[in-house]
């Protein structure tokens, strides 16, 4: 499944792609791609709704406490 968010705070495109690797990998993320221009999240897998916005959620908080995540 695909889920989509918002994310902001981040503070460049480097910061951006070092995010996504984070999140790449976590167990249960199959991709995800972080559009720094738009702000957008798009992350795909297999687990629900929940866990996957758990994840995200947390690990942008490892990244950096001023990335929040809202779901779109």
């Amino acid at each position: 499944m695909k889920f989509k968010y918002e994310i902001t705070g981040l503070d460049c495109p480097n910061c951006a792609a070092k995010l996504e690797g984070m999140i790449a990998k976590k167990d249960g993320i199959d991709s995800v791609k972080i559009n720094f221009i738009t702000e957008r999240l798009t992350v795909e897998s297999e687990a629900d709704e929940a866990t996957v916005t758990d994840t995200v959620t947390k690990t942008a908080q490892e990244f950096s406490p001023k990335v929040n995540i809202a779901k779109k």
